[in-house]
């Protein structure tokens, strides 16, 4: 059942992607099936997935939807790889404490970064250490059910909507400032960012909070200090988010179309997140399913 679940996200986010890239860059289609096909096949060798992460060293000769593409699938391959480590004798107690202080740091970094690849990248990573950080705390205690699968299912409808929106209004921009004015651009994928960040920051009401409540009540019976570093990255990772709603926001934007099924994709991506969100015993459902 577990293969069938990331199964799952790797085709929620390759046809989600496919369809921006139709519209966009019909070249990337091809880049999204090969690593489809090969995310597929890390699920079967997992070590694999660590081909990944080394792509993105070339991300600034990707184009946006393949690098989109490349972050997302990473996340989800390596979440499946970190799981099958579970059964290993680690030091899971020091690597929560490591990973959710890196958490924090990463944070910062993302709230200066101005390059909005390098500020996804960074993105990325967070969650990716986020994964880590849930998996130590799950085999410390009896959580582990849910914990081991909730931050990468969550993301990756979270993750997946930012990649998707910013991509609405990238149009070869390189800094964040630029994307200034997208609201009057499109509003309504505009709304559909702004629910993204505010998922990714963790706010109640969305479904990225059901997994740090999870990860923070689990993680304060192991030590309270996991806890209360995981609340300065909470606050932390809403001042970076923020900062897409707040640029998103201001300034003024040149209208142009956008094709319907990209804004369809991103409405049904951004109903989830709130359903999930505000109806958690979905999740509890779905994950213990799985496992």
């Amino acid at each position: 059942m577990t293969q069938v679940f990331f199964a799952a996200l790797i085709a929620i986010t390759a046809i989600s992607l496919a369809i921006q890239a139709y519209y966009k860059n019909k070249k990337s289609l091809i880049s999204i099936l090969i690593l489809t096909i090969f995310s597929l096949f890390t699920l079967q060798t997992p070590e694999l997935s660590i081909i990944l992460p080394l792509l993105l060293i070339f991300r600034k000769k990707l184009n946006y939807t393949d690098f989109a593409a490349l972050n997302m699938l990473t996340a989800i391959t390596l979440a499946n790889y970190f799981l099958t480590l579970t059964t290993l004798q680690l030091p899971y107690l020091e690597i929560a404490f490591a990973t959710v202080i890196l958490i924090c740091i990463l944070a910062v970094i993302g709230i200066f970064e101005n390059k909005i690849k390098n500020y996804l990248l960074i993105s990325s990573a967070i969650q990716i250490i986020f994964i880590i950080l849930d998996l130590s705390v799950g085999q410390l205690t009896e959580h582990s059910a849910i914990i081991n699968t909730v931050q990468i299912f969550n993301y990756t409808f979270a993750g997946l909507l930012l990649f998707l929106t910013i991509g609405v209004f990238i149009k070869k921009k390189t800094f964040i400032y630029e994307l200034e004015g997208s609201v009057f651009t499109d509003k309504y994928n505009d709304a559909f960012a702004t629910i993204a960040c505010l998922s990714l920051a963790g706010l109640p009401g969305f479904n990225m909070f059901v997994s740090e409540w999870a990860l923070f009540t689990a993680g304060y019976t192991v030590s309270p200090i996991i806890t209360i570093f995981g609340i300065i990255a909470a606050l932390l990772l809403f001042i970076m988010y923020y900062k897409i709603v707040y640029v998103l926001l201001v300034g003024q934007g040149k209208k142009h179309k956008v094709p319907k099924p990209i804004t369809i994709t991103n409405a049904l991506l951004a109903i989830i997140i709130i359903i999930l969100g505000l109806i958690p015993p979905i999740q509890n459902y779905i994950l213990t399913k799985i496992t």
